[in-house]
């Protein structure tokens, strides 16, 4: 039997992706503007370190990231979440159900014509997972500036963000932290073992597949890229290269030219 090349997505949310890339390049950018916006690398020439501490730390990056979507960080207010509850109160006490706070939020101030984006404090020693968050937030005050109905509808919105913050450039930190696992030990209990945590809307599989078509429109190389991806993004990201180059007709069929 023949092995037969396949996308890691299955046929529906395939098709919904090539539509809203389709979608995005007519609304946010054709292929040629779209190299405007550098792909994002998690490196100190890509974003300078800023020796800041605190709030003025994830300021410091906020504008970082501002800039590269060639936006202006005046009319955007960075607001810094409250700390959350820690669920562990001693050895043999936790607090079950706690509230956990979402990593970031856009809110538009209408009455004074501004953007709000609050952050988790948790975000602040985890740099990257900090820059994919503030890409999906910046990307919620572009979206809904466009007229054409978003494929799938309102329902489809958070996914969409996603999926904008690859036509960005930002597809390395989203992707990287869609799915995280890690060893723990926790002092408090002496438990130790393995956490795992997913960040954002859209699977592994997805971003793999955004940044494949995102490699094919600009004509990048994937080796550039292949450096700075986690280990199961990069095997969903050459799968996805492989099927597409031998798909070319869908990027066709679905307006993603």
């Amino acid at each position: 039997m023949f092995w037969k090349l396949k996308s890691t997505l299955d046929r529906d949310d395939e098709e919904w992706q090539l539509l809203s890339w389709g979608w995005m390049l007519r609304n946010l950018g054709d292929p040629e503007s779209l190299r405007y916006y550098q792909t994002a690398l998690p490196t100190h020439a890509h974003f300078a370190p800023s020796g800041l501490k605190g709030h003025a730390h994830a300021l410091f990056v906020f504008n970082q990231v501002i800039d590269r979507f060639g936006l202006s960080s005046s009319v955007f207010d960075l607001v810094a979440q409250g700390k959350e509850i820690n669920p562990v109160v001693g050895k043999i006490a936790i607090v079950k159900n706690a509230p956990v706070n979402p990593l970031g939020t856009y809110s538009r101030l209408e009455n004074m014509n501004r953007h709000q984006v609050t952050y988790s404090p948790s975000l602040l020693s985890d740099l990257e997972a900090m820059i994919a968050t503030f890409s999906h937030e910046i990307c919620h005050s572009i979206l809904p500036t466009v007229r054409e109905e978003l494929p799938g509808g309102f329902e489809t919105e958070e996914f969409a963000t996603d999926l904008a913050t690859i036509f960005y450039g930002f597809g390395i930190f989203g992707g990287n932290n869609a799915f995280k696992s890690k060893a723990f030990t926790d002092a408090a209990t002496g438990m130790q073992g393995w956490q795992t945590s997913r960040a954002g809307y859209l699977t592994q599989n997805e971003w793999g597949f955004g940044l494949a078509v995102r490699t094919l429109l600009l004509r990048e190389k994937e080796s550039d890229l292949l450096r700075h991806l986690d280990t199961g993004l990069s095997i969903n990201y050459r799968k996805n290269l492989r099927y597409l180059r031998k798909n070319p007709k869908l990027f066709e069929e679905f307006g993603v030219c």
